[in-house]
């Protein structure tokens, strides 16, 4: 949600006047109805967006899926494409922002439309349902022979594989809803943990704007002046391994009595996680968390992310560990 809202900020006024190309894909066929995100996803908010993932047809094309996470708001998936490393995510859902142009847009059958950005660190695709939901599919640099650099080779090419496979997935109604466990932060409202107020009087802004996240799991508040300044909450999981029992040693600190890791990203990016439980399996390897993000702030981004984590940590239900 955070990339998605940012990328388009910048390019905003860059891209405003231009138009995109446009390549036609498969023409629709009159008598079939456009494909709307409920009839290609199913309910919008517990979408397994990892169920989207193709696995089998990255193999046959030499990409190796390390592990594939899903979350309340996307997938999260590390692969090995040669010797270069990528990060991975399908998802988030969105409301489609027409005026951003892309570096190419496929009109596909059904009134779904591909569009596709290439960014000096990550490749990202869009398909666009007929009710102008957006589906994001990204791929950024993580390890390994590649240069970050726009259009970077590894990237894109994993890009275009993986959006090949979502995009299979929802014209066959192939994905899959996610089910939850008892005392799961399905059970919460993310838009709960923190009020209009309280964002306003810790970021120091005049006003807020609200966004609730189109398939669960996360809220925004932002405010643009002379800077893009706001903060989210998500939900999410987290792949700890084996070392999922022992998860508390990456979360170093404290914040309202629950243990917190704080780990700011640069150009005032901060972020401020919790977890909430283990998820239940027979090897348990996976964690729900909640993190607070906040951006705009420069070096104050972290200490205000700490403030308002701490107001959203009271209201989230006992941490047992």
């Amino acid at each position: 949600m955070l990339l998605r809202r940012l990328a388009v900020f910048v390019l905003f006024g860059i891209l405003l006047a231009a138009c995109a190309p446009t390549v036609k894909g498969e023409a629709d066929a009159g008598q079939v109805p456009p494909l709307e995100s409920g009839e290609a996803l199913g309910d919008l908010t517990t979408v397994d967006f990892c169920t989207l993932l193709d696995k089998q047809g990255l193999r046959e094309a030499d990409v190796s899926v390390e592990v594939a996470t899903s979350g309340f708001l996307r997938c999260t998936a590390e692969v090995e494409l040669g010797m270069a490393g990528l990060s991975v995510t399908i998802g988030d859902l969105y409301w489609a922002t027409p005026f951003l142009e892309a570096d190419e847009s496929r009109e596909l059958a059904r009134s779904v439309h591909r569009r596709h950005f290439e960014e000096e660190s990550v490749c990202w695709r869009e398909l666009v349902f007929s009710d102008e939901v957006a589906l994001d599919i990204s791929v950024y640099e993580s390890y390994g022979d590649i240069e970050g650099t726009k259009g970077d080779v590894e990237m894109c090419v994993v890009a275009d594989l993986v959006t090949d496979g979502v995009q299979q997935a929802v014209y066959s109604g192939g994905g899959e809803s996610m089910t939850f466990p008892e005392g799961s932060l399905d059970e919460q409202e993310p838009c709960s943990l923190l009020s209009a107020d309280e964002v306003i009087d810790i970021l120091d802004v005049e006003d807020v704007m609200f966004e609730h996240a189109l398939g669960g799991g996360g809220c925004s508040w932002w405010w643009f002046d002379d800077l893009y300044v706001g903060t989210d909450v998500e939900f999410g999981v987290v792949d700890f391994g084996a070392g999922a029992a022992d998860a508390e040693d990456y979360y170093p600190d404290e914040v309202a009595g629950r243990p917190t890791r704080t780990d700011y990203f640069g150009e005032g990016q901060c972020m401020v996680e919790t977890p909430h439980m283990i998820v239940p399996s027979e090897a348990p390897t996976e964690l729900e968390v909640v993190g607070v993000y906040t951006y705009g702030k420069d070096d104050e981004s972290c200490t205000a992310a700490r403030k308002l984590a701490k107001l959203a940590w009271t209201r989230l239900p006992e941490y047992e560990g």
